[in-house]
């Protein structure tokens, strides 16, 4: 897998396909406990959230990430088990109520690279939680789960795959 570069915002997300995730009669909307969600229009699995982007391309630079991301085998692959996760943001009109379908993702590479960055930056810096957001609700971009105490705050419940369909 080719080097994704940094984000504006900081954070370091590797794109994936839409075809190997979403069955194409995937709807374009769908209802779980009493929201309505919208398929997200672009897809990715978040490597490394804006703050961790941030402090680990300032400790080690660009270069040395890149190093470390570079020989893996990048070829995360859907696992079919879904979960909705649920967050209050605060925004500046006040909270901002977020929901995500998010698919686990079958991703070694993933804690693989993680490791290495702890290792390299003396930081503390869990496996995560491999995902890719499906539908989003209240905020466009998804909650951000940047690590594995992100998750289990946000965590509400599994989500069969005959939810989604």
């Amino acid at each position: 897998m080719q080097w994704p570069g940094f984000r504006a915002d900081g954070s370091l997300a590797l794109p994936l396909d839409p075809l190997g995730l979403l069955p194409t009669d995937s709807p374009q909307r769908l209802r779980l406990d009493g929201q309505v969600l919208e398929r997200k229009r672009e897809l990715h699995m978040t490597l490394l959230g804006r703050d961790a982007g941030d402090a680990l391309r300032t400790q080690l630079g660009e270069e040395r990430i890149r190093a470390l991301f570079e020989p893996l085998h990048w070829r995360p692959r859907g696992t079919g088990r879904y979960a909705l996760v649920h967050k209050a943001k605060e925004q500046w009109n006040g909270e901002l109520q977020a929901w995500s379908v998010i698919e686990h993702l079958q991703a070694p590479a993933f804690a693989e690279f993680r490791h290495h960055l702890a290792q390299s930056s003396g930081r503390a810096l869990d496996c995560g939680v491999p995902h890719v957001t499906l539908y989003v609700a209240g905020d466009p971009y998804g909650i951000g789960l940047p690590d594995i105490t992100a998750y289990q705050a946000c965590f509400v419940r599994e989500v069969a795959a005959s939810e989604l369909m």
